[in-house]
């Protein structure tokens, strides 16, 4: 299969032509032709599958056609949520560069960032906003986004949204936008909390499942060590650090405390 199998608006395919791209990936290949025919859809597969692309694909070819809604809003037709500014940076850059031959307006809605040019933003008719749950929601709160033709609702990374603590941010957004929507989840992980939110947000969904590929080590050794106690422990990587032979390493911690301790 090529990406002109995938009945995309020949503006998007000479963009993706121009990025040298020819064959779908296996999440792109199955998710965008049932997001193209307006199903909601789960899909399942690890950062690196292009899954990016596999949502803002079908997004731009929804835009591709008019709105035939009769709402006269300024809001966008489609809302991507992801849960971090890394992430909807990334997700805005595709947008720019799969859409870069359409004539659409965009922009995304980030914490951390100024309020005056947000506001400028949602004070016009835009298409697509990406946006973290956190700022959108203040923006909801003063009166300054509508939903009202919102025809895509597209959740990034959805089960980090909710190991973040953002689900009843997402709960009322998603009641914020018209019961008609389509709606898009794309996750890295499939479990109880992730159904649920599904039932919750989607009407018969179909499911995507792409199978991350197996990493070998083999190159690699790998030891663990057990240490009694915090003290054993500390000794233990005291020992290894002061290796003259190790010039580079990295230390993870599970904490903001135990990383400032170390």
């Amino acid at each position: 299969m090529s990406f002109s199998n995938l009945q995309l608006a020949a503006p998007i395919l000479k963009a993706v032509n121009l990025c040298g791209y020819t064959t779908p990936t296996p999440v792109q290949a199955q998710a965008i032709p049932q997001a193209i025919a307006g199903l909601d859809l789960i899909a399942t597969a690890q950062t690196g599958t292009g899954k990016t692309a596999a949502f803002v694909l079908p997004a731009l070819q929804r835009l591709s056609v008019p709105s035939t809604s009769t709402k006269r809003s300024k809001g966008p037709r489609v809302l991507v949520l992801t849960p971090t500014r890394e992430l909807a940076n990334q997700v805005t850059d595709a947008v720019r560069t799969y859409g870069k031959f359409m004539h659409i307006r965009s922009g995304a809605i980030l914490g951390g960032m100024p309020y005056f040019e947000q506001q400028r933003l949602l004070s016009q008719p835009v298409d697509l906003i990406v946006a973290t749950p956190g700022r959108l929601m203040d923006h909801m709160e003063r009166g300054r986004i509508d939903f009202s033709r919102l025809e895509i609702l597209i959740l990034d990374e959805a089960d980090r949204m909710l190991d973040m603590g953002f689900s009843d941010a997402v709960d009322t957004i998603a009641a914020a936008t018209p019961a008609s929507r389509q709606t898009l989840m794309f996750t890295a992980t499939m479990d109880n909390t992730m159904a649920k939110l599904a039932q919750r947000l989607m009407k018969d969904p179909v499911r995507v499942e792409i199978t991350g590929k197996k990493t070998t080590l083999e190159a690699i050794e790998q030891r663990l060590h057990a240490a009694d106690d915090m003290q054993h422990k500390n000794r233990i990587l005291n020992h290894l650090i002061s290796d003259s032979g190790m010039t580079r390493a990295i230390i993870f911690s599970g904490t903001k405390k135990n990383a400032d301790q170390l």
